[in-house]
This record gives C-alpha cells, structure tokens and sequence, in this order.
C-alpha cells in the first residue's frame, strides 16, 4: 500500500503540475481528475476494476477540456498494473479515440496506442520477473527438501535393518519413515508443474559431501568442464541427482563412479553396482531429468549393463534450456 501511495502521490504531482487540471476548469473536472487518481491506490488488489475507472474517467476528461498528454498518465500506471492483454488493448482504444478530436490521428491516438502498449508490456515483464523469482524460490526449496529427506530416509533404513531395537522401536521407526516418504511425495506432487531456471544451482560439493555422510562412497566428486549456465545447471542436478537415488535404492556403502567426457555433447556417465534385480523404469527424478535433457537438445539413458546401474546423460555444449517442466526430485 505504501508504494502505491507513493506512486498515486507522484501521478498527482506530475498531474496538477502540468495543468491537466486547473480550478477554472470547474467541479467536473475536479471529480474526474479525483477518479482518475485516487483509484491507483487499489491498483494492486484491483487491476482490473481499477484500469476501467481509471480508463472512463480519463475519457471523460480528455473529451471535457483542450486536453493534455499528461492527463492519460493515470491511465498508463493502472496498464503498467493490469494483466489482461484485451482489457489493456481496449483501455488504449478508448483513450486513443477521445483524444483524436482534439490531437488528430499522430499526435494523439498513434501516440496514446504507443505509450500505452509499452506501459503493458514493462508491467508484463515486471510480472513475469516476480513469478520466475518466486518459482526459483520453490525449485531451490524443493531440491532441499528432497535430497536431505532421502538421506534421513537412508539413515533410517540402515537403522532399521541393522539395529538392536525392540518392537516398539521399530514400530516408532516405520512410522518415521513412512512420514518421511509422505512428506517426500508431497514436496514432489506440491512443486510437480514448477519450472526450473534457477540463479544458482544447488551446492553440488554441499550435497555430494550429505551423501557420503549418510554412507555413499565416491571415489572422488566429478570434475564439469566450463559450461553454459543453463547446461552447467543441467548436468550439476544430474550428478546430484544419480547419487541421491544411488544410495537410496542401494543403501549405505555402496560405490559410485562419475565418468565426464568433455567436448560437443558433454557426457556425464554415473555408474553404481546392481543390488539385487535390475530396477524397472527410471523412477520419478530420472524421468524429469530426461525431460530437461530433451528439452536442452540432449538425450538421457539408463538402464542395467555388465552388472551394474548406469545411468548417462549427453548434453550440447551450448544447450539452452527450455521452460519445459523440471519434475526431477
């Protein structure tokens, strides 16, 4: 409220200064010129009431008096506030035909069109600035919450498997590792549709370093060549993400090994010995990731091969990233 307060203050500023409104233009002018202006303090909670009032009152006032540029400027703060295009392009329509009497078809509709389209388009910008930092914001938060549940969730298994507990302390600890999974589906199914195009990728060394505490043993943390930020993202979710599911589906001890072929693509192979029988499919977070690998011009495989889990992705060098959907966990 405060910045529309200062925002409304200085349109009013701007506005009387120039003359859009003077006392001998009489108490209708007053009234329009208090309906052009004081509605952009509820610009925020109300673009769109806001921009029709804003948009009727101006009209009236333009075709009242020897009208001035300055008196569309109201109009132009609730456009740069409003998210509808339509209702943005017909506001301009309207002020461009009440102005056209009196400053013909340059001077006054092209240039009313013109204004009026470029205030939209910065608010528009500003918008959608605001929503891929609050997404970001939810990304980071989700690769968080995600790999530190699934060490939680490894340390407990290990727990459970090897420990010396009574009924009732294994009882205790199904129903923590059930909660534990819930919360984990929940962050996955809750953040599900975001897209990703991070300022800063997750702290690799931070997550693999987690990892080898829960009990992955890495022979030594993959070396990335210089790479586009886009694909450097890519490929440094990749790693933390083969090593997340490393130790959650083979448990405490198990190895490791980060292979990176630099050039055009860039290949980044991880490979993990087999426990038990071949896993089927490619699970929740390699099917996301296969997706931002797509979407980058790249491809991702996995599968069984000579006894162990592979898993590899090749990525363009200069790969730029879509918006397609990040679903990896």
């Amino acid at each position: 409220m405060r910045q529309s307060l200062l925002t409304t203050a200085a349109a009013a500023a701007v506005f009387f200064a120039s003359g859009a409104w003077t006392p001998h233009q009489g108490w209708l002018a007053a009234l329009l010129s208090a309906v052009q202006l004081v509605p952009l303090l509820w610009s925020r909670r109300a673009p769109a009431l806001v921009l029709v009032v804003v948009t009727l009152a101006t009209a009236g006032h333009l075709l009242l008096d020897q009208p001035r540029n300055t008196m569309y400027v109201p109009v132009l703060l609730a456009l740069y506030s409003t998210p509808q295009r339509w209702l943005a392009a017909s506001s301009a329509l309207v002020i461009g035909a009440a102005v056209y009497p009196a400053k013909g078809p340059v001077d006054g509709t092209v240039l009313v069109l013109t204004i009026s389209a470029v205030a939209w388009l910065l608010g528009a910008e500003r918008r959608r600035a605001l929503a891929d930092r609050a997404e970001r914001a939810a990304r980071r938060l989700h690769d968080t919450l995600a790999q530190t549940t699934a060490v939680m969730l490894v340390q407990a298994e290990t727990l459970r498997a090897v420990g010396d507990l009574s009924d009732a302390d294994r009882a205790r600890l199904d129903t923590l590792l059930a909660a534990g999974r819930g919360a984990l589906t929940l962050v996955r199914r809750t953040l599900d549709d975001l897209r990703e195009d991070e300022d800063r990728a997750p702290d690799l060394a931070e997550v693999l370093a987690r990892l080898r505490t829960a009990g992955l043993v890495l022979d030594r943390d993959p070396v990335l060549p210089a790479l586009p930020r886009p694909v450097r993202e890519l490929a440094e979710r990749f790693v933390a993400e083969t090593a997340v599911n490393a130790l959650r589906h083979n448990g405490p001890g198990v190895r490791l090994r980060f292979h990176v072929e630099t050039g055009d693509p860039v290949t980044i192979t991880a490979r993990n010995p087999l426990k038990g029988s071949p896993r089927t499919g490619g699970g929740y977070g390699l099917a996301g990731l296969a997706e931002q690998a797509a979407a980058a011009g790249g491809v991702l495989t996995h599968g069984p091969r000579d006894g162990e889990w592979v898993v590899s992705v090749a990525l363009p060098a200069a790969a730029t990233r879509s918006r397609t959907g990040s679903r990896a966990a």
